[in-house]
């Protein structure tokens, strides 16, 4: 499968999906059910496709190899996005600017992340980029 092709579309119909399904939980769902079910389902999903991937052999040896502590993180981290966006919306937050409230926070977090973590080198069409994405968050917010 040439992933290249797809997935930009597979992550924007992804959060698409995403959104309008946080937003659509009932408030007297229980959050921690409503997430838990979400993750068992894409469990179930994720199982099936790796088993339907060729070799599993090859597979599971070089799974064991793995350096585990950015898999915790990420396990760790999943909760908290579901729980964040789910509470915002429950809060009364928008749809149509949760995401890109949040989305420009974690731009310009990623950004410092990128250059002192990473060692990443940022143009200066990409500073002009976060100032307007900044800018943006707090026109989206203004009164």
């Amino acid at each position: 499968m040439n992933w290249q092709i797809i997935s930009l579309p597979l992550i924007i119909i992804g959060v698409l999906l995403y959104s309008v399904c946080q937003k659509s939980i009932p408030k007297n769902a229980n959050a921690l059910l409503v997430i838990a079910s979400a993750y068992l389902i894409a469990f179930i999903i994720s199982i099936v496709l790796f088993l339907s991937k060729g070799d599993l052999k090859k597979e599971i040896s070089i799974f064991s190899d793995q350096k585990w502590l950015p898999i915790i993180l990420l396990g760790l981290s999943l909760p908290m996005v579901e729980l964040g966006f789910l509470y915002a919306y429950r809060l009364g937050w928008k749809i149509s600017t949760t995401s890109i409230i949040t989305g420009s926070f974690t731009t310009i977090a990623l950004a410092l992340i990128g250059i002192l973590w990473y060692r990443e080198e940022l143009t200066l069409i990409n500073v002009v980029g976060i100032v307007l994405s900044s800018l943006g968050v707090i026109l989206i917010n203004y009164k």
